[in-house]
């Protein structure tokens, strides 16, 4: 008898955990496309997101407006760098965990819309806490860093030696992209 009530609740367990992995599998779908249509400039391009889950991992197809899957290493460098973020702040989101975020190169490979919306839509919403790693006017210009400056409070200069580098913080916001400031950019 105790063997018949055990079977019966772990079917009831499994049957539960199947039911939660489909409800949070569907969150993540419309979670991700979400956050691609806020930040891809072109209409349509991503109709619909299809997380298909498996035994130890989770494959995520992207659906265009034909009901096609889309093969993401057919996308460009900028459009696979867009569906990293979107997948990024999905997963921030529905982890339900704010945590500090730290992101290397962050405009690197985006044109000057993709630019504008990463930095108008992601960036302020990903995390209490964001912390970017730019290259000074390769990875970040003036222009970017205006739009962002509203968000920004405190800005740091890694500056480095012969024998070691360390964080000069630039008291001033705007004397980040000061003259002095941007002498040994792409020196090093």
């Amino acid at each position: 008898q105790k063997f018949e009530v055990t079977s019966n609740l772990l079917q009831k367990i499994s049957t539960l955990i199947t039911k939660i992995k489909d409800e949070k599998k569907y969150s993540l779908q419309k979670s991700i496309l979400l956050e691609l249509n806020k930040i891809m400039h072109k209409v349509d391009f991503i109709k619909n997101v299809r997380v298909n889950v498996h035994d130890e991992y989770m494959d995520i197809d992207l659906i265009d407006k034909e009901g096609s899957v889309v093969d993401k290493n057919l996308l460009s460098k900028g459009e696979q760098q867009l569906y990293a973020t979107a997948l990024l702040k999905a997963l921030v989101v529905e982890s339900g965990i704010n945590f500090p975020v730290f992101i290397d190169s962050p405009l690197q490979k985006f044109d000057k819309n993709h630019s504008l919306n990463i930095i108008k839509e992601f960036y302020p919403t990903i995390s209490d806490q964001v912390v970017l790693f730019p290259l000074l006017e390769k990875e970040l210009t003036f222009n970017e860093f205006e739009l962002m400056k509203e968000n920004i409070s405190k800005v740091y200069l890694i500056e480095n030696s012969d024998k070691k580098s360390k964080f000069k913080e630039v008291k001033k916001l705007d004397d980040l992209f000061n003259p002095k400031n941007l002498e040994n950019v792409h020196s090093n």
